[in-house]
């Protein structure tokens, strides 16, 4: 028994129906992850741009607390000489009036 052709001709449409929607659901498949992916590169990029923002605030930071320990490293400094001379220059054991010498001796 040979089958109508009617039935061929639904078949083949049948089957080029299913080979075309399968070729559109991979392609619209691929444009989707194209999207994700994209989507995806953009968050990372301003991840990575946020983190070099807060590396150069930290560089920045770390830069101002070194300049500020070496400054009061320095004050420690003068004012561990200043109490040497101050107690160099005591006369009678007189704290105060050796500070009060230092200090106009200092004083232009």
């Amino acid at each position: 028994m040979k089958p109508p052709l009617a039935v061929l001709a639904m078949l083949l449409l049948l089957g080029a129906a299913v080979f075309s929607a399968q070729r559109w659901g991979r392609e619209a498949g691929r444009a989707a992850c194209a999207v994700q992916v994209e989507a995806m590169q953009a968050a990372s990029r301003r991840q990575n741009d946020a983190l070099k923002v807060m590396r150069e605030e930290g560089a920045r930071r770390s830069a101002r607390v070194q300049q500020a320990l070496a400054g009061a490293h320095t004050g420690q400094v003068d004012a561990q000489a200043a109490a040497g001379r101050i107690l160099a220059l005591q006369p009678d054991g007189d704290a105060c009036r050796a500070a009060e010498a230092l200090i106009a001796s200092e004083l232009p």
